[in-house]
């Protein structure tokens, strides 16, 4: 074979000796007058295009020879411009050698950059892949063997939709770029030759050729499988961290250094809405321009921050613990603990409220105040208790406690003051108190232990006057005792002593009935024996009041059967009710109890009687007794005047009468209610009434079936 450079000289050669013989074979044989010269420029050109400037020469070689030609031949008259041809000839060569040789060095400098380029592409770090329009793998480079396992042999001409997990990001891929004219940090899936997945993070540009036609794509991706599976596991931390934050009762949310909400806990969102993604103080403050007072800047310069904020919104202070978070990309945001503190807030306000109030009532306080530190120094005085000792507070304050009880009572005090801080002394204690002056005062102290603390605080009334009105008092008292002792002695006597006359005027008046006597005799000795009876009642209802008062009365129990009870007192009782035209109801269940029958007759004798007696005539009187299991409930009502509200309380007391006209009508001192109320009671029961002015009244009693 010819080698290039001999081929290129053979034909250059050939072409420079057939113009030489072209030009003597017209010149000196044909003799005619024909432009020759213009196949001067084929051994020109190829000499420009292959020896470039050395073109020069060649045109020299040929300008002579057509000098020779044109000067010898027999026409040389006609060629005039063989000078001008001739250094056309020597410009075109040179400018086609200076063209050629910059082309040369272009294509030098264009081989010397695609071997730069393909040397960078085969030692780079990352796959660099070029992929035409179709599809078609055109270059693999060493760094895409390496994480796929496929060497450019098996990879080039096929299609680069064999390595994607999913084939569909293939064509994906090649629509972004031709739609954008690149793509930046795209992540997929591809499947390297064991068809394990890898991840890869690929940059693509558009490749175009010189018209500016896409002609394919060349593509940069990097094995990031041990990124992502960080960044897996970073993810699984955080959302760890989201979950801790969501279960914590405190608020929490995250914000970016350009103030953007990127998380919030469940609490916060109920507290404050739903504002992940909005800028912070635009959602929390309604503000245009950062919070005067938000710590962001100090946060992301790495600094933990701890602040109260008070929400006008919800009206509510959060204690806020903010401190920087890294995450992954690197980034710093700021980490916020909101701590709903407005109950404690609240506390406090209302602890400084009540410490003022309590300030307030220590200064003036009726009684004399001090605090005791340690069961041994007076700290603290009112001015109560400035007046009580005669001391100045400058004086008081650091003085002992026992410099102010008298020596006799020193250790009592003493020993109550320790037993009162463990809890096992009564809150009073009496003493003689010492004033400045000597002088001993009788003082009431309340001492109580302060919570929380080593001291406690005493409250000293001065009862030295009270003292003496006591002893004064408890003289009357025991003089008075002496008087009542007098009395009922003197009453017992007097109601024997009235019962006395009493036996034998009713015994005479009984022996006169049997006498012959007139109409008018018989009707005085009928209100002599009748006043006589009435008078023995109203005495031995006095006498029952003085053996209750006396508490020489006891229950004789038995079986008390309330029927027969009920109606044998109405058999006694119902001549009277006759007299005034009245009509008696009963509705008594059949029930016994365990009573003293004499004071169960006592008590619906009275309650009869008494409504009887306030009932006009034509007027009606029910008796009811219910069995309720466990004790009965009675009560006897008329259709009387009825009592006012202001005396119904009054009514049961002794000797109290509601209206002392009707009751010297009636002849009553006001004793049956009471006799009642205190039988009653003996039996473990309680006695009221009821009434309504104009429609009458109801006495209730509850006793006991059981003794």
């Amino acid at each position: 074979m010819i080698k290039g450079l001999n081929y290129k000289f053979l034909i250059l050669l050939s072409t420079v000796l057939a113009c030489t013989i072209l030009a003597f074979f017209v010149g000196f044989i044909k003799n005619e007058t024909i432009v020759y010269t213009h196949f001067f420029y084929v051994p020109i050109l190829l000499a420009g295009v292959w020896y470039r400037k050395k073109a020069v020469f060649i045109a020299l070689f040929l300008c002579f020879v057509y000098i020779l030609v044109t000067l010898f031949s027999p026409h040389a008259e006609l060629y005039v411009h063989i000078f001008e041809r001739s250094a056309i000839f020597v410009a075109v060569a040179y400018v086609i050698g200076l063209v050629s040789e910059k082309r040369a060095k272009g294509e030098e400098k264009l081989k010397e950059t695609k071997e730069y380029l393909d040397n960078i592409i085969t030692s780079s770090a990352d796959a660099i892949v070029v992929v035409d329009m179709d599809g078609i793998v055109r270059s693999w480079n060493r760094a895409a063997e390496d994480y796929m396992g496929y060497s450019a042999k098996e990879v080039i001409g096929t299609s680069n939709k064999n390595f994607f997990a999913d084939p569909g990001e293939a064509e994906k891929i090649m629509r972004i770029v031709q739609r954008e004219g690149e793509l930046k940090n795209y992540r997929t899936t591809v499947l390297n030759k064991d068809k394990k997945p890898v991840h890869i993070s690929m940059s693509a540009a558009l490749l175009k050729d010189r018209n500016g036609v896409p002609v394919g794509t060349v593509r940069v991706s990097r094995d990031i499988t041990k990124e992502v599976e960080l960044e897996e596991k970073i993810k699984e931390e955080r959302d760890n961290l989201n979950q801790i934050l969501e279960s914590m009762d405190d608020g929490v949310y995250i914000v970016s250094k350009d103030y953007k909400v990127e998380f919030m806990n469940k609490v916060l969102i109920d507290a404050l809405g739903y504002h992940v993604g909005d800028i912070c103080y635009k959602a929390f403050h309604n503000r245009d321009e950062p919070c005067p007072r938000c710590k962001n800047t100090e946060v992301m310069k790495g600094k933990t921050v701890r602040w109260e904020w008070y929400s006008r919104r919800n009206n509510k202070t959060y204690d806020l613990f903010e401190t920087p978070m890294r995450n992954i990309n690197g980034t710093i945001s700021k980490l916020t603990i909101f701590r709903d503190i407005s109950d404690r807030k609240r506390m406090e306000d209302d602890l400084k409220d009540a410490e003022e109030r309590y300030r307030v009532i220590f200064e003036h306080a009726l009684t004399a105040l001090c605090v005791i530190e340690d069961g041994e120094v007076v700290s603290v005085a009112n001015k109560e208790f400035e007046t009580l000792s005669g001391y100045s507070r400058e004086e008081i304050k650091g003085k002992k406690w026992i410099d102010f009880i008298a020596d006799q009572d020193r250790d009592r005090v003493q020993n109550y003051c320790v037993e009162r801080r463990k809890g096992e002394a009564p809150a009073c204690c009496e003493f003689k108190f010492v004033s400045s002056n000597g002088e001993i005062k009788h003082v009431n102290a309340w001492i109580e232990p302060i919570p929380g603390a080593d001291s406690c605080i005493a409250s000293l009334l001065d009862v030295t006057e009270l003292k003496r009105k006591e002893d004064e008092l408890r003289e009357t008292c025991e003089k008075l005792a002496e008087l009542d002792k007098m009395k009922r002695d003197f009453l017992n006597v007097a109601y024997h002593e009235m019962r006395s006359p009493l036996a034998p005027i009713v015994g005479y008046a009984s022996m006169l009935e049997r006498c012959e006597l007139p109409d008018k005799g018989k009707k005085y000795l009928y209100n002599i024996e009748h006043s006589a009876r009435e008078l023995e009642k109203l005495i031995n209802r006095m006498l029952e009041l003085a053996r209750i008062d006396g508490k020489k009365i006891e229950l004789s129990l038995e079986g008390v059967y309330i029927p027969e009870v009920v109606a044998e007192v109405v058999k006694d009782i119902e001549p009277e009710a006759r007299e005034k035209k009245q009509v008696i109801s009963m509705a008594v269940q059949e029930v016994e109890i365990q009573a003293d029958r004499q004071k169960i007759v006592a008590i619906f004798s009275n309650l009869i009687s008494n409504a009887i007696k306030y009932t006009p005539e034509g007027g009606k009187i029910d008796i009811v007794v219910e069995d309720r299991g466990e004790d009965i409930r009675a009560y006897v009502a008329d259709t009387g005047i009825g009592i006012t509200e202001e005396h119904l309380p009054k009514i049961f007391e002794r000797f109290y009468m509601v209206d002392t006209s009707l009751t010297r009508k009636s002849g009553s001192l006001g004793l049956g209610l009471s006799i009642v109320k205190e039988y009653v009671k003996l039996h473990g029961g309680k006695v009221w009434a009821t009434s309504e002015i104009g429609k009458g009244s109801k006495f209730f009693f509850i006793m006991p079936k059981r003794q």
